[in-house]
């Protein structure tokens, strides 16, 4: 079996490594941590061309390990979990996170951290490029 996904004129394998965190890093995760999984798992549904490889949801901070296409922008991935998941935990927790939060729904920071992993390292790729030709 390929490691290679094939989509019309493209061959690729594309995996993102994504790390985001809670407000104000407060460590409110514990508690609700399976209904956080089970919420990046329903963005994961919703979407449909990407799918989570593995996760780790910590007391303030999670990580995931996405497998991508070329379509897939990191931005409207780390957009769709949180969306989602700041949405299911309102919901379901809301006594829960209004101690923590008490002007707006708020979950997750703005930013987040993004790298993509690959099978060579870069002096690997950068010698292969520069002998070609």
């Amino acid at each position: 079996m390929s490691r290679y996904k094939t989509m019309n004129h493209a061959k690729f394998r594309m995996y993102y490594h994504l790390i985001f965190s809670v407000k104000f890093r407060r460590r409110l995760l514990d508690p609700i941590r399976e209904d956080i999984e089970a919420s990046f798992r329903r963005a994961e549904t919703m979407q449909g061309s990407w799918s989570i490889r593995n996760m780790a949801v910590d007391s303030d901070h999670v990580h995931l390990f996405i497998e991508a296409t070329p379509q897939d922008r990191p931005s409207e991935i780390v957009h769709a979990l949180k969306q989602t998941s700041t949405y299911d935990m309102w919901q379901k927790h809301h006594d829960y996170l209004s101690k923590f939060f008490w002007k707006e729904h708020l979950l997750w920071t703005r930013g987040y951290f993004c790298s993509t992993v690959g099978d060579v390292s870069e002096k690997t790729l950068e010698r292969y490029i520069k002998n070609q030709g």
